[in-house]
């Protein structure tokens, strides 16, 4: 797999992760949430980094009925999630090195979620349809990421490219290509644009 500029940022990235994220990363429970997972649910985490979100999920999911798959482009990522999944005894967790844009899992689920990180994938169109290929007919897919700052007035403009400086672009339509895609979607926007939360159903 071709060394990217994601994949360097994360390598130093991956060692102070989660001691930093929780300061700008909100929103993930509600996302969670918003997932409707049942015990016996699959579900699928695109972009899972260090597995941060993962108590998020399984909480909803029976410990041997309820699954969830992992995947990340950074394989420094996914050693930090491995050691988590280690640490907690998860034993209904599988994680995944790939490419969101031509991931082939060969498997549906029930679930679907981008934590923070449809905006890092430059090809995030070809992303949410390899997704859409993995959600089974009426699964869920749940987008939590930064948005636009609409409501921000000055800030706006320097948190964009401070953001842009770590490999995040928020200007991008995401939420009217998921519109085009998904069945009843529902985005909800926080803290004047700070980030949004896009909720959508796969159709029959």
């Amino acid at each position: 797999m071709a060394d990217t500029a994601v994949q360097r940022f994360y390598r130093f990235h991956a060692h102070v992760y989660d001691g930093t994220r929780w300061m700008i990363l909100h929103g993930r429970r509600r996302a969670a949430a918003a997932l409707h997972l049942r015990p016996d649910s699959r579900v699928l985490e695109i972009g899972c980094g260090t597995g941060l979100n993962f108590p998020c999920l399984l909480e909803y999911l029976d410990p041997v009925a309820g699954r969830l798959v992992g995947l990340d482009f950074s394989a420094d990522m996914l050693r930090q999630a491995q050691k988590r999944v280690a640490a907690h005894g998860w034993r209904n967790v599988r994680l995944v090195q790939g490419d969101a844009t031509a991931m082939q899992l060969g498997q549906t689920f029930d679930a679907a979620f981008f934590g923070y990180s449809l905006t890092m994938i430059p090809d995030w169109v070809a992303a949410i349809e390899r997704a859409l290929e993995h959600l089974a007919s009426g699964g869920t897919l749940v987008v939590l990421d930064f948005s636009r700052f609409h409501g921000w007035g000055p800030l706006a403009p320097l948190m964009r490219t401070w953001l842009r400086l770590n490999h995040v672009e928020t200007l991008r339509p995401y939420e009217d290509i998921l519109r085009q895609r998904l069945d009843d979607l529902e985005v909800h926007y926080w803290l004047g644009g700070y980030n949004f939360t896009a909720v959508g159903r796969k159709g029959a």
